[in-house]
């Protein structure tokens, strides 16, 4: 399948529209400043490639006119762009032809980023795991009912975000991050064969870092790491200075300093990819 000439703007939902329905389609949100979008050319690949995942086909040049045209109206904030595979019938099958849609909006950051940054963030382990499937596991598609369970979940525990397992206690990632930790001089960061988003950050991190292993790990390995830190487009690198592994009284804490050290070493190559469109 191919995409049409142009695709098409969405503004609002048809009731046959398939990325409202299935969550066919796949999306990205970039962190943009004074005009200029942050790891831009990693958020049109992640489009691209996990459009391809799907057999949706969408080109660069497409996506790149859409982040210049949303650039026109605001210069500052959060841009989101869905990638929709069109309107279908009432089966889970795509029709013959396929043209697809593209919803652009934008958003605030949020505000207490800064201070997690700086001062850390308390975590907790989720009681929501996720399912395995490697056909869409590192995408960031649009059928994300997991993770609105995961955050459900947080309205009731006493943290500012989660570690996810899946359902044999692997480490997989945050609610809405990828995840690494620090021990004995190593970084460690689970590999998303199974489950889970490769985010654009993540991709940066593995890029411009030499001492990290990518691999399975069970949660008992976060029970003696020396350092935490969290990741992706919008809260950028944060450090987390405790974890609550079971109940209340079984908190473990962090240092921030070795996640500060890789805020500082990764600045210059994080702005030397923000680009304009």
């Amino acid at each position: 399948m191919t995409e049409s000439v142009q695709i098409q703007s969405l503004n609002q939902f048809a009731l046959n529209d398939r990325l409202a329905n299935y969550g066919d389609g796949v999306f990205t949100t970039m962190h943009v400043s004074d005009g200029k979008v942050g790891l831009m050319s990693r958020h049109i690949a992640r489009l691209v490639n996990d459009a391809a995942a799907l057999g949706l086909t969408v080109s660069k040049d497409s996506i790149e006119q859409l982040i210049t045209q949303a650039l026109m109206q605001r210069s500052d904030g959060v841009l989101k762009i869905l990638i929709g595979s069109g309107q279908g019938g009432r089966g889970y099958s795509r029709p013959d032809t396929v043209s697809l849609s593209a919803a652009v909006s934008w958003h605030l950051v949020p505000a207490f980023y800064d201070d997690w940054r700086r001062n850390g963030i308390a975590l907790a382990v989720s009681p929501i795991t996720l399912a395995q499937q490697p056909l869409l596991a590192g995408l960031k598609h649009a059928n994300r009912l997991e993770q609105v369970l995961v955050k459900r979940a947080m309205q009731n525990m006493h943290c500012d975000d989660c570690i996810v397992t899946d359902r044999n206690k692997t480490i997989i990632e945050a609610s809405a991050a990828n995840v690494f930790w620090y021990k004995q001089g190593i970084w460690f960061t689970p590999e998303l064969s199974q489950a889970g988003v490769n985010g654009v950050m993540r991709q940066f991190i593995l890029q411009h870092v030499n001492n990290i292993e990518v691999g399975e790990y069970h949660l008992r390995n976060l029970a003696d790491a020396e350092a935490i830190m969290l990741t992706n487009a919008l809260m950028q690198i944060v450090p987390a200075h405790s974890l609550v592994m079971g109940n209340q009284s079984d908190i473990v804490k962090y240092s921030l300093e070795p996640v500060h050290a890789i805020q500082t070493s990764l600045k210059c190559a994080y702005d030397q990819e923000s680009a304009c469109a």
